[in-house]
Formats: structure tokens, sequence, C-alpha cells
């Protein structure tokens, strides 16, 4: 199980601050694609370009420029570029 935080918009757009992905194994780039198409709306307002995703224990990085494959049991939060803090 791994589970995704998201912060500011991001949470609104799919409905829930906390998303529990039931899955051994994913790329981090394909958890914002997942998160996307469980959104409400035509357009999500966060993509792989203007999200950083933050992976356990701090590591940080915009899912359109790596390959990171985020395993069962880690956490992840979404932070949305435009995030307020």
């Amino acid at each position: 199980m791994i589970t995704v935080k998201c912060l500011g918009h991001i949470g609104t757009a799919v409905g829930g601050a906390e998303i529990k992905l039931d899955m051994a194994q994913v790329g981090a780039a394909e958890i914002v694609d997942i998160l996307r198409s469980r959104a409400v709306g035509p357009d999500p307002g966060f993509s792989r370009f203007n999200t950083l995703v933050m992976v356990g224990d701090g590591e940080a990085f915009v899912p359109a420029t790596s390959t990171r494959t985020v395993m069962d049991g880690e956490n992840v939060v979404l932070i949305p570029f435009s995030h307020g803090g």
C-alpha cells in the first residue's frame, strides 16, 4: 500500500487529502497521472510538470524529470507549485 498525501488544490481536485494506492510499486509520474484521472472536472490543475513529489525521508523532485519508483509501504506527498505554504 502506498499512501499519498495531497496538499492544496490537489486534495480538492481528487476529493481527499489522503489517497491509498493498493500497488506494490509505481512510478512517481504515474501516481500523478492516476490521481489526475480520478479528479473531478476536465482540468484538475496539476500535472507531472507543476507538482513537487516528496517521498519518505524528504527526497523531493518534479515527477516529469524523474524515473523514481515508489515502493509498497512508502509515503508520498504531492505539493502543487502554487501551494501557499
